[in-house]
């Protein structure tokens, strides 16, 4: 009963001529509507996976680097057994450092002993005598 109220109105509003015309726009703009619906839709839907995507690639990658933290620690001489990543790198980094001082230590041993070793201007004299006399012995042949 409505709807004959409602296509009466829009008959006499409208006229018989347009009425045709304005059914047709409805229907079209109704079924574009619906293409895009499903098109949102559609899109929601990748947007999701790629989201799901994403959230399993964070989790593998911050697999891998936990297992690389892991390894790092254990070729460093530390157990990483029990221990998360934070604290294993705290660990690799204070050994990273102690090690630094010895080898500066070191470095400065060696730097002794090179001061020790430096020769005296009688020993640097025959030295350059030895070298030129090897020199003009090569330059002769």
């Amino acid at each position: 009963m409505e709807i004959v109220v409602v296509l009466v109105i829009a008959l006499i509003l409208f006229g018989p001529n347009k009425l045709p015309e304005l059914a047709r726009s409805v229907g079209s703009a109704i079924g574009e509507f619906k293409i895009a619906q499903k098109a949102a839709e559609f899109d929601l839907s990748d947007i999701e996976k790629y989201s799901k995507e994403q959230n399993e690639k964070k989790k593998a990658d911050a697999k891998a680097l936990d297992n690389k933290i892991k390894a790092m620690a254990a070729e460093a001489g530390i157990d990483p057994e029990g221990k998360k990543p934070e604290e294993l790198l705290v660990m690799i980094s204070e050994k990273m450092k102690t090690e630094s001082i010895a080898v500066e230590k070191n470095e400065s041993e060696s730097e002794k002993e090179m001061t020790v070793k430096r020769l005296s201007p009688e020993e640097l004299a025959d030295l350059n005598k030895t070298c030129t006399e090897k020199a003009g012995e090569k330059a002769q042949v």
